[in-house]
């Protein structure tokens, strides 16, 4: 998947600027759609922490031979332990978007070109993005991993043969200044005579919120090409998910993008520009002192 050139992530998510060079000016439509919160991943973190301590402990019934060894290492360096546990989930989650990318590019390589990628333009390609950085860097087998691609690749070409989409817009980047953000939208494609944005995912489910990053795109006011060029932002109809599943075969889910997500957008955005830590002022000194600081807060 081609990476925008005008974002890049920051400590509070990833921004875009205006032109090439310039100062990042607006958050990215997933950063503020990921606004909400998301509590109930407490849990799952706490499961899969569990997981991968009892893997641990599966590792040492399996080689008593190492017990010894292992838990004299463990106790020398706890903190390094209590971290790879804790990182169980976040490694999962990087496992999974790497991937989801990897489709991605291949599904853009073939909207581009109009021919689907061979074995060997996978291999390639997944090379690429291994040295590249660290995309990949927790696929151990590279075939493992061309062949779970391949599968949703079998989807996304049965989603073409049903469809018959006219790519509009590949990986197109969107901005709307007056709310102030920008994301990139996977395709804009004509579907008989109608515009829709189209965005890719390979999770396990459709989830609702995707509604707030199609809502997002379909209120943008201007496409922003790479070099700063703005141009007219054609009416689009809805938006829709095409859907890549492990399982193999496709979906198109399409999407609520009423007032009421778009609402529910905007009010995500200016949580965006809460900055709790300016919140907590200077320690009072006195009575005096801290009920006129409080009489200035509220200026």
């Amino acid at each position: 998947m081609t990476s925008p050139e005008l974002s890049a992530q920051t400590p509070r998510g990833r921004m875009y600027r205006m032109e090439p060079g310039g100062k990042l000016v607006h958050p990215s439509i997933t950063t503020v759609a990921g606004m909400r919160a998301k509590d109930h991943l407490n849990g799952w973190y706490a499961r899969m922490a569990s997981k991968r301590a009892l893997e641990m402990f599966s590792y040492l019934d399996r080689n008593p031979s190492r017990a010894f060894d292992e838990i004299r290492r463990v106790n020398r360096n706890s903190w390094t332990t209590q971290k790879r546990i804790a990182e169980a989930a976040p490694d999962y989650t990087k496992t999974t978007a790497d991937f989801g990318t990897y489709v991605h590019a291949l599904c853009e390589a073939w909207e581009r070109s109009g021919e689907r990628p061979t074995e060997s333009d996978m291999r390639e390609l997944a090379t690429e993005m291994r040295s590249g950085g660290d995309l990949l860097s927790l696929e151990t087998n590279l075939g493992e991993l061309v062949g779970r691609a391949n599968v949703r690749l079998d989807g996304f070409a049965g989603f073409l043969e049903d469809f018959q989409p006219e790519f509009v817009e590949i990986e197109q980047t969107v901005v709307n200044r007056t709310v102030g953000y920008a994301g990139t939208t996977d395709a804009i494609v004509k579907i008989g005579n109608t515009l829709l944005t189209g965005d890719i995912k390979t999770s396990k489910k459709v989830r609702g919120d995707y509604a707030l990053q199609g809502v997002a795109v379909m209120r943008a006011e201007n496409l922003l090409d790479n070099d700063g060029t703005l141009r007219e932002m054609p009416e689009l109809t809805g938006a829709f998910i095409i859907h890549l599943p492990e399982t193999g075969g496709y979906s198109a889910v399409p999407l609520r993008t009423s007032d009421a997500e778009w609402e529910t957008f905007k009010a995500l955005r200016k949580a965006w520009d809460f900055a709790p830590d300016d919140c907590a002022l200077s320690e009072a000194q006195s009575p005096k002192e801290l009920l006129l600081s409080l009489l200035n807060a509220k200026l």
